[in-house]
């Protein structure tokens, strides 16, 4: 009974998050803790498919709306501070994902990877192999450096995950993504070199917990 009582739950968060973008501004704020709290059991129940599926796209980054995801951001100040990203529309195979109330950003699921629409650009693209590689946002190349990553975060242990990394571009930054199938973005890490001072800053945010809308869906039947 718990653990169906815990499923039932998580699918009822996940049902909220995709409506929190009509949520007031101090009541988000107010139930931030408790989603944190949530999130992180979701994310424990959860269990990434199996290995013998082909890696794509769409499993590296499953998006159906309702899904939603926590991380631990360290910024190395102060201690970490908590972010939450869910899919709040999704029309066809394009989905809208919010981050902390920030902008949407529109995805498109197309058969070679997933598509940023607005900036015309690749987050992720076939095929998911070591070399592959790919245009992507602010004039970046994306370069997938390994296939076989395995990370340990609040959320849990994965295996098999994918490592995209990106570099160049006018921004200066350099960011890698670490990837798991059936479960999102785990691990996200963006840095800046000083070209004065030489010294780094960097920004690492991990996943605290998480809960997919499909599973969910999927517990009913």
């Amino acid at each position: 009974m718990t653990g169906d009582l815990s499923r039932a739950l998580c699918r009822a968060l996940s049902r909220a998050l995709s409506r929190g973008a009509r949520l007031a501004p101090s009541f988000a704020r107010l139930l931030t803790p408790l989603l944190a709290l949530l999130l992180a059991a979701c994310g424990g129940a959860q269990t990434p498919g199996g290995g013998d599926e082909p890696l794509t796209a769409a499993r590296l980054y499953p998006l159906a709306e309702g899904n939603v995801w926590s991380y631990d951001v360290e910024t190395g100040v102060g201690p970490p501070v908590l972010a939450i990203s869910r899919v709040i529309g999704e029309r066809g195979e394009v989905f809208e994902v919010r981050n902390d109330g920030g902008d949407a950003i529109e995805y498109e699921r197309r058969p070679e990877g997933l598509w940023r629409v607005e900036s015309e650009t690749w987050l992720l693209r076939g095929p998911i192999e070591v070399g592959t590689e790919w245009a992507s946002a602010n004039g970046r190349t994306a370069r997938i450096r390994s296939v076989d990553e395995r990370v340990e975060v609040a959320a849990g242990t994965f295996e098999g995950c994918v490592r995209v990394d990106e570099a160049g571009g006018g921004d200066g930054r350099d960011i890698f993504t670490i990837y798991c199938p059936d479960v999102g973005p785990v691990v996200l890490e963006t840095g800046l070199q000083a070209e004065l001072s030489g010294m780094r800053a960097s920004v690492r945010a991990e996943l605290r917990g998480y809960m997919l809308a499909e599973e969910g869906a999927a517990a009913d039947e």
